[in-house]
């Protein structure tokens, strides 16, 4: 598979340029800007971004320079593109938002296939003084804000990418395939042979033990393995106490029913409401949840010693933010003989989406919205109690129905609600309402008719014992793509 590597300051950033060229079917892998070259250049890449954040003096401090030396394409963005000016004996002046619109030109370049100049209104640039050995390869108004080296195959433009951004997405493009020779060939069926053939690898005997929890990464991967393995996989569902109303049956029940594979209902919610007692902190919460949800998991290769291989469901957004499910089972595995496989941990969230999709699983997983690992925990501001789960869950319920209701469910990315004590009535409990769509950087609060709010509020105050406050949470997100 011909690669793109993508090294950036900002993990934001190289997700993005990442989903960005993969939208347009070219494989883009992220990596951290400090990976030594040797591991690098071990992908065989056909091409490198380098992006940093506007004005970074230090933008080249963590790239192996060996990396520019290789003969492998680079294009530089952002402010990689001033710090390679320096780094080539140049001069850049210090980083500033032009005032008004600039007139962009652009050089007869492969890489400007199909953008064209004109009026722009660039955010932040820096003048550029080349030195001999670099040419110009763009200006605005007339000042070089782009080059290209004369001898190495090294191009740089002061030109951010951001969503939603054609001319920004085509310069990758561009760049990928045009310039590196990278071949548009990321799509769906060639991502379900490269996952089978990967947990074929991991498991050529024994059985296989897939965890599921409903959502749409461990869905994919049973489907995966399930295609790999046939009749070795044994799927378990573990019920943390932390779910939904009525989602563990209803988990159960559609992958025994639509899916055709037999699931272990393992009940596990009295350990995680021990475990969790007391507990107040978001990062604990995840931490605790997730070790406990490993070591359940381990549990079960007591009760079936031909287990071989457990497949998990992290995807590439979950890595990318420092979360690896495998990592830790490999932690904690003891002395069991035992091989971990993550087989959509290359793929961005909605890749596994679309993955579903082509591997004709239901709507209700496919299009299921994120759910935390440690659950309705994370929606308690403050100690989990089986009274606040219950509380959460019968209030979560009421305002889901209001949204399916109002023809917003298909709209948004994310809606939930959270629960906190009352501020003025204690012992009481105060609601607030989630309802998120996606934006530029992150997710803000969804624009819903007031008559939806007031619906739910009034139901939420009537039907669930405790609720005294209800209000709607304005705040923006920026967990968009991440975790949750």
């Amino acid at each position: 598979m011909d690669t793109i590597l993508v090294l950036c300051q900002s993990r934001r950033q190289s997700a993005l340029i990442a989903r960005t060229l993969r939208y347009r079917q070219v494989y883009s892998l992220p990596l951290a800007l400090d990976s030594p070259a040797e591991t690098v250049l071990s992908y065989a890449p056909k091409g490198i971004v380098l992006s940093a954040n506007d004005g970074a003096e230090d933008a080249l401090a963590r790239l192996d320079p060996a990396l520019l030396e290789a003969g492998v394409p680079v294009l530089a963005l952002g402010g990689m593109a001033p710090a390679l000016c320096r780094f080539y004996g140049g001069d850049a002046s210090p980083a500033a938002c032009p005032r008004g619109a600039v007139t962009l030109g652009l050089e007869p370049d492969p890489l400007f296939t199909n953008i064209s100049g004109g009026e722009r209104v660039l955010r932040s640039l820096s003048d550029l003084s080349l030195p001999e050995c670099l040419s110009p390869l763009a200006t605005a108004t007339e000042r070089p804000i782009g080059f290209r080296h004369r001898t190495l195959p090294i191009c740089a433009v002061q030109y951010p990418i951001e969503r939603n951004d054609p001319d920004g997405a085509q310069l990758l493009y561009n760049f990928a395939t045009c310039v590196c020779g990278a071949a548009a060939s990321w799509e769906e069926d060639a991502i379900i042979r490269l996952a089978v053939e990967r947990i074929r690898q991991a498991a050529p005997e024994g059985r296989v033990l897939c965890a599921v929890s409903g959502g749409v990464d461990s869905a994919v991967c049973a489907r995966l393995a399930s295609m790999a393995v046939g009749d070795r996989l044994m799927c378990v569902f573990v019920d943390t106490g932390l779910f939904r109303q009525g989602e563990p049956e209803n988990v159960i029940s559609t992958f025994m029913d639509s899916l055709g594979l037999v699931v272990a209902h393992v009940d596990a919610s009295e350990a995680f409401l021990h475990a969790l007692s007391g507990v107040r902190s978001r990062d604990d919460k995840e931490r605790i949840a997730a070790q406990l949800m490993t070591q359940v998991l381990i549990k079960q290769l007591s009760y079936d010693p031909g287990i071989r291989t457990i497949v998990m469901g992290a995807n590439l957004n979950d890595t990318l933010f420092g979360f690896s499910a495998g990592a830790e089972m490999e932690h904690l595995r003891g002395g069991y003989d035992l091989h971990v496989c993550e087989p959509v941990r290359d793929l961005f969230k909605e890749e596994v989406r679309r993955l579903a999709t082509a591997l004709s699983l239901p709507d209700s997983i496919a299009l299921r919205q994120p759910f935390p690992a440690s659950g309705l925990a994370l929606r308690i501001f403050g100690q989990v109690t089986p009274e606040r789960l219950a509380v959460l869950r019968a209030a979560d319920a009421c305002f889901s129905e209001e949204i399916c209701e109002g023809g917003y469910a298909r709209r948004l990315w994310q809606y939930y609600t959270n629960l906190v004590d009352s501020p003025d009535q204690p012992g009481a409990y105060a609601i607030s309402l989630r309802a998120l769509q996606a934006s530029q950087g992150g997710a803000t609060a969804a624009r819903l008719a007031f008559d939806v709010l007031e619906r739910a509020s009034e139901r939420i105050r009537s039907e669930v014992k405790g609720i005294v406050r209800v209000v709607y949470d304005l705040t923006p997100s920026n967990h968009y793509g991440e975790m949750e």
